[in-house]
């Protein structure tokens, strides 16, 4: 655990501090949401500042990521969208164009880069990470790579992908090992990570980036509700808030490649797994 996870640990604790902590988020991304969560639920007064035009605007888009901006509100976070930092000071920060934001500490949660630096000129192929085939080869013979920096090729959604969750590291190295060894195995999942923000689990299965519509499974007002990508007619990623089912039947329907029925797919009353076309 990292020293300012482990401060900003202490700094939470009950009884910690004599008066309200003023914390100011910047970035409105998936470790911003989370530290949102958890700074409210123990009663710090916390700010969230994000350039976008919505929380999780980079990861899953305007549209779908401003269906959470609601949850901020509940939950009394202040979220400021569409606004820029214009440098961070002792005391908070200031932001473009004017106006200032009071903050005892400031977290800046903007997203991270890969630290390929270090490779450059090394003969190992680098694009937005290490470049690797669909059995995470480099192009260095005999070399391979895995985890937060692999940038591999997805024929199942074809592209090159670079996916940062634990997920990705724990099952990249069964394929290497096998190829290691002489095999030809393919790493291509359908890609999979979950966030708990404001008492809701918001879990995402799948690639949108391509895709060509975006439906509804409910009304995302309610409580539990569901967004979906589709590209030449079938599903290629789903968002679920507190619809686990969606989730694990969307994930079994994007790796089956099965055009849909959009009709059915919008009706939340039927299970995902039945509105395959026949």
């Amino acid at each position: 655990m990292s020293r300012c996870t482990n401060r900003l640990r202490d700094l939470l604790k009950p009884g910690q501090r004599r008066k309200r902590l003023r914390l100011a988020i910047v970035g409105a991304g998936w470790i911003g949401a989370e530290l949102a969560t958890a700074a409210a639920a123990h009663g710090s007064q916390v700010t969230v500042v994000e350039a976008g035009p919505a929380p999780l605007a980079v990861a899953i888009g305007a549209p779908v990521g401003a269906q959470t901006a609601r949850w901020y509100a509940e939950a009394g976070v202040d979220l400021r969208v569409a606004t820029a930092v214009e440098a961070v000071r002792p005391g908070g920060l200031d932001l473009a164009g004017g106006g200032q934001v009071e903050a005892d500490e400031v977290v800046t949660a903007v997203g991270v880069r890969p630290a390929i630096g270090w490779l450059e000129n090394s003969g190992v192929r680098l694009d937005n990470g290490v470049a690797v085939d669909a059995g995470l080869r480099t192009s260095r013979p005999g070399v391979f790579a895995a985890g937060d920096c692999a940038a591999f090729e997805s024929r199942r959604f074809g592209c090159r992908m670079r996916v940062e969750h634990w997920d990705v590291a724990l099952h990249q190295p069964e394929v290497i090992a096998a190829n290691v060894l002489g095999g030809d195995e393919v790493y291509d999942p359908v890609p999979y990570f979950w966030s708990e923000q404001f008492g809701r689990m918001v879990q995402y299965v799948g690639h949108h980036g391509g895709a060509e519509s975006l439906l509804w499974r409910g009304d995302p007002a309610e409580p539990t509700w569901s967004a979906c990508w589709l590209a030449a007619g079938r599903l290629v990623a789903i968002l679920t808030v507190g619809r686990p089912r969606d989730m694990l039947q969307g994930r079994r329907l994007i790796a089956s490649g099965a055009p849909v029925d959009v009709s059915r797919l919008t009706d939340p009353a039927i299970p995902v797994r039945e509105t395959a076309a026949s």
